[in-house]
């Protein structure tokens, strides 16, 4: 009993620590149009932000932003919304205009957030710049500030993760990991073979990735190498529809 206790406190902890949730927040960009961040993400969109103050240390931060996004507007046109935000709503729309716009990032909708409606502080803090992706599931898949923030590649991954999340075409019911929390080897079936097993992490980046060119039906694979935490398995069968399961690695 204390075994099986003591598992789902550790599952609890890792969830509480991972599993990010974004508040709701109201404001009105510069063209004093107003924005309600859940109904952007119950539209089925994925929402970018990045707090600026604005500063020369927040350019890179706000270009790899822009450069994530710009990234998806072709095969995704529509459904990654990029938002760039005064941190404490100090600085005027002009201001924050002419800044990005000197600096090349043109992409956002711009807001000068009055009476800081959008408070950085409800999103782990504050940084500059910092840098954020939320999933229509609420779920903050990308969350990092000042130097760290200027990571495209990782912004890119939580986009990419976000969309694959919200397009999701099998029941996840239909999909069985066992066993579930895991340490080694776990065996994801499913009633068709499978083309594809991305695992991925709470933060977007693919922690594995395995292709199977036979189609396989029910794999067994290995997860020993990952780090403990929990993680989103993304499998494409062979008609190529998509599905999400979630593992604990313990």
């Amino acid at each position: 009993m204390k075994k099986v206790l003591f598992t789902i406190a550790v599952i609890c902890s890792l969830s509480a620590a991972q599993a990010q949730t974004a508040p709701d927040f109201t404001a009105s960009d510069c063209s004093s149009a107003s924005h309600s961040l859940y109904t952007e993400l119950a539209a089925g969109k994925t929402v970018v932000i990045t707090w600026v103050m604005p500063c020369g240390s927040c350019v890179n931060g706000g270009k790899a932003a822009q450069n994530a996004v710009a990234s998806y507007n072709t095969s995704n046109p529509g459904k990654v919304v990029y938002w760039m935000i005064d941190d404490l709503g100090d600085t005027p729309c002009p201001s924050l205009s002419s800044w990005a716009s000197s600096n090349g990032i043109t992409l956002p909708t711009l807001f000068g957030n009055s009476g800081n409606a959008a408070d950085e502080n409800d999103f782990g803090g504050t940084g500059m710049p910092h840098v954020v992706v939320i999933a229509p599931d609420k779920t903050i898949l990308f969350n990092k500030k000042n130097g760290a923030a200027n990571d495209e590649t990782g912004i890119k991954a939580a986009i990419s993760q976000s969309i694959a999340l919200n397009v999701a075409e099998i029941d996840a019911r239909k999909i069985s990991i066992a066993p579930n929390p895991a340490s080694n080897q776990i065996r994801v079936s499913y009633d068709k073979a499978i083309a594809t097993i991305r695992i991925v992490t709470p933060m977007g980046q693919t922690a594995a990735e395995y292709n199977y060119s036979d189609r396989k039906l029910n794999p067994s694979i290995d997860i020993s190498a990952l780090a403990t935490g929990i993680y989103k398995v993304l499998i494409t069968d062979i008609d190529g529809k998509r599905g999400v399961a979630q593992i604990v690695k313990q």
